[in-house]
């Protein structure tokens, strides 16, 4: 099996991100790689396991997660090599300020984390005898962002945070605005959790109203000096008046008169968020009731969030390794098919590497450390999935494609499943099995028979092993495209500012530029923006049905998309994705990348310029700290 060589854009990333200090090449930082995750093994494994490793590692054939290509070997092998982590705060001040000293901890170390803050009070609650005193759950958001603004980690990456708020929360409307409006909340990306119970709302055109602690909070309408109006969420009138007199007042002399509840409607909540989404690329949305239904874990945990880039559903201290399967090196050299005996040998190896991985983590907490062992969940993915169906003539999202994405990824599961029962029948299952109770989870009984009866004869090392993350900078570094996502183009420019100067330098997708230089079919190169954004979600949720875990994918809108043309097809799919971003061309000003459109004229114009190779990884994560698997 040959070994990686790096392209030029590649070996930059390289040495600008993860060598060690002294390597020049990909494969030296395999071997140590491949050695420092080796050594979780018994001694007369370790050097044949070693081997394995490399030379997945070293082909470029497993990527190992960002955290892993950088901290191995480090500091004497003591480092953080996980990406992912969770805290859900309480709803104390002790909690409180124990959640902000463990995120400055694992920041620090490189991890981004995940927060859901719908356990903390609503603003405006009492505070024991103090009325109104409550400063509310994004409050506890502001108090972290603002800690995240000093943190860096690795060699100088920003901390990568996601902030969640259930839709329940009485505090969902200040959630939404106070980043979108007030352009807070800088380091967060944020998603609102949705529940069935909502989608049904939404369907049946139902008022909707929020809770907290069995409490009811409506929408009061209040007239503020007998002219202008304001709406106060609250429990009763008494407490409308209380709260807008608190935290509503202009002037000292306004008084406030209550016109009695205003409740939104459900459908107009949903098209508020996708409004939002559209024009600004925030919030996504979390379905926190198919993420803990549709699982292996829910007897023992409750996933109240999501790492930042959204891809791993976690409970509170959760945490996760991640790995991916360069999907694009695993095509036949003749493009007839997949070559389906060495992405079985793939998957193999990156389960017993990801746990491996477990096994000699330095978990930034001890909390973190109990729940990894509790669980042993780790994150295996995939990378180059469009490449993949490129190189097979495959168009990304119609019929031939989902078909095929099901026969792919069941095969995936299928390998990582047997492999983990392997490693359970030679070491011990993850601590929290159960058989009777881990075959009875939703996700378990999809499994063939074959496999459910292995995990009840010999149990299981990891409760749940499968993910798809954006894979944004791992996949520029090996030269394909990321993660699930298709190409952003065949041809862009890509726009930077250098010292006060805005530079511009055209670039053209790796594969496009081999595809031209041997004179094959172009026509497959559609880019993000030429995809239907219904073809994107059905690619989504087909491959849903084969993941135990999460999947971060962005919903590319092209720039005339309406927030009304896509609140709809959201409220379709949402019952069967646990979670959808969506991002519409030039919602946010300054875009780096600007697709150039895909006519035949403009290949022939472009392709004759002297052009820089590189990867387009599309917008499927802005947040670069945690790397979520970067």
């Amino acid at each position: 099996m040959s070994m990686t060589a790096l392209n030029t854009l590649g070996q930059e990333i390289f040495e600008t991100r993860y060598a060690y200090p002294g390597e020049t090449k990909w494969t030296e930082r395999a071997k140590v790689i491949a050695k420092t995750v080796a050594s979780a093994e018994r001694d007369e494994d370790k050097e044949k396991v070693e081997k394995y490793f490399y030379e997945a590692v070293g082909s470029g054939d497993l990527i190992p997660g960002g955290r892993i290509i950088f901290g191995a070997g480090r500091n004497r092998g003591h480092h953080n090599l996980l990406n992912c982590y969770v805290i859900v705060p309480e709803d104390s001040v002790d909690s409180i300020g124990k959640t902000i000293q463990d995120m400055y901890k694992i920041s620090c170390a490189g991890g981004g984390v995940g927060f859901n803050v719908s356990k903390i009070r609503p603003r405006g609650d009492d505070i024991g005898s103090v009325p109104n005193s409550a400063p509310g759950a994004v409050s506890v958001l502001q108090m972290i962002n603002e800690v995240g603004e000093h943190v860096r980690a690795g060699k100088n990456r920003r901390t990568a945070l996601m902030g969640i708020l259930n839709i329940t929360h009485p505090d969902l409307m200040e959630f939404l605005s106070v980043k979108l409006d007030q352009g807070q909340l800088n380091n967060f990306n944020i998603s609102v959790a949705i529940t069935e119970r909502f989608l049904e709302a939404v369907e049946l055109g139902e008022d909707w109203y929020f809770t907290f602690n069995n409490k009811e909070y409506h929408s009061y309408q209040m007239i503020r000096n007998g002219e202008h109006s304001v709406s106060v969420i609250a429990q009763d009138e008494e407490d409308a008046l209380s709260r807008a007199e608190n935290f509503y007042k202009e002037g000292w002399e306004d008084t406030f008169e209550c016109a009695g509840i205003n409740d939104i409607k459900a459908r107009d909540l949903w098209d508020i968020i996708w409004k939002n989404s559209v024009e600004s690329g925030d919030p996504g949305i979390y379905n926190i009731d198919l993420a803990n239904k549709y699982t292996n874990v829910s007897y023992f945990e409750k996933l109240d969030s999501t790492n930042p880039c959204g891809e791993i559903s976690l409970p509170s201290y959760g945490n996760c390794c991640l790995g991916n399967v360069n999907l694009s090196n695993m095509v036949l050299a003749d493009g007839t098919d997949v070559d389906w005996k060495r992405l079985a040998k793939t998957v193999r190896t990156g389960v017993r590497f990801l746990d491996n991985v477990l096994t000699i983590n330095t978990f930034p907490t001890e909390e973190c450390k109990t729940v990894a062992e509790r669980s042993r969940r780790i994150g295996l993915g995939v990378t180059g999935l469009h490449y993949m169906l490129i190189k097979l003539g495959i168009p990304y999202g119609n019929e031939k494609c989902l078909e095929f994405l099901e026969r792919l990824f069941a095969t995936i599961r299928d390998e990582a499943y047997k492999q983990s029962i392997y490693l359970s029948r030679d070491k011990i299952p993850f601590a929290e099995f159960d058989s009777k109770k881990y075959l009875n989870e939703d996700f378990a009984k999809t499994l063939p028979a074959r496999i459910r009866m292995l995990i009840k004869r010999h149990g299981i090392r990891n409760a749940v092993m499968l993910t798809i993350p954006p894979c944004g900078t791992i996949s520029m570094l090996h030269g394909v495209s990321s993660g699930i996502e298709p190409i952003f183009a065949a041809m862009y420019n890509r726009r930077w500012r250098s010292n006060n100067i805005w530079k511009e330098q055209l670039v053209v997708d790796p594969l496009f530029q081999q595809y031209y230089d041997e004179k094959k079919n172009l026509q497959p190169f559609v880019g993000a923006y030429d995809v239907a954004p219904e073809d994107h979600i059905k690619v989504q949720a087909t491959i849903q049905k084969y993941i135990d875990s999460c999947i971060s994918k962005t919903i590319n809108l092209p720039s005339t998309s309406t927030p009304e043309e896509f609140s709809q097809a959201a409220l379709d799919y949402a019952p069967y994705l646990k979670g959808l971003t969506v991002y519409r061309a030039g919602a946010k000003d300054g875009e780096p990348l600007a697709a150039i459109p895909f006519t035949a004229e403009n290949i022939e114009k472009y392709m004759e310029k002297e052009s820089d190779q590189a990867v387009a990884v599309g917008e499927a994560c802005s947040l670069a700290g945690g790397d979520c698997g970067a």
